[in-house]
């Protein structure tokens, strides 16, 4: 599958990534999954039924694998001189881009399993052909500070 992003001319990638390899551990289908596992795995609850718990066990190692292969395999996330670019292909091409620039406010959020891990997800607000919100999930947090520096870097005092 070819790419939507394009680099545009004079322009520099900083860094091409993939998001976190733990971050699709904050997903619901990777809870689901969990759960299924946890109820399936036990011999006491479906002691009489092992088709049961196959399906629990089955099912939960699917959910866990989709939502692996979701948020961290289908997603590649750019970072260039003039834009930010997440570039989503797995059933669908999704792409979403803002550019520096057009920024006008960045949120770095990181939950449980961030925190332990070391990635947060990054709220970008833009305005650009109308109102841009982007969510990136999973983004290394050597890679938002990538996003806050660029994104703010007019603003520096001469004083």
């Amino acid at each position: 599958m070819k790419a939507l992003f394009k680099i545009e001319s004079g322009e520099a990638v900083i860094k091409k990534t993939k998001p976190h390899s733990a971050s699709f551990l904050s997903s619901p289908a990777f809870m689901v999954g969990a759960f299924f596992l946890l109820i399936g795995l036990p011999k006491e609850l479906f002691s009489s039924n092992l088709l049961v718990r196959g399906l629990l066990v089955g099912a939960g190692l699917l959910f866990i694998g989709v939502s692996y292969v979701r948020r961290v395999l289908a997603y590649t996330l750019y970072f260039t001189d003039r834009r930010v670019v997440s570039d989503y292909s797995l059933l669908r091409k999704n792409y979403r881009e803002i550019y520096y620039d057009n920024t006008m406010e960045v949120q770095v959020v990181q939950d449980i399993f961030g925190k332990a891990f070391g990635y947060a997800e990054v709220w970008i607000f833009g305005k650009q052909n109308g109102w841009v919100v982007g969510r990136m999930r999973g983004v290394r947090l050597g890679d938002t500070y990538i996003v806050v520096n660029k994104a703010w870097k007019k603003e520096t005092t001469n004083a």
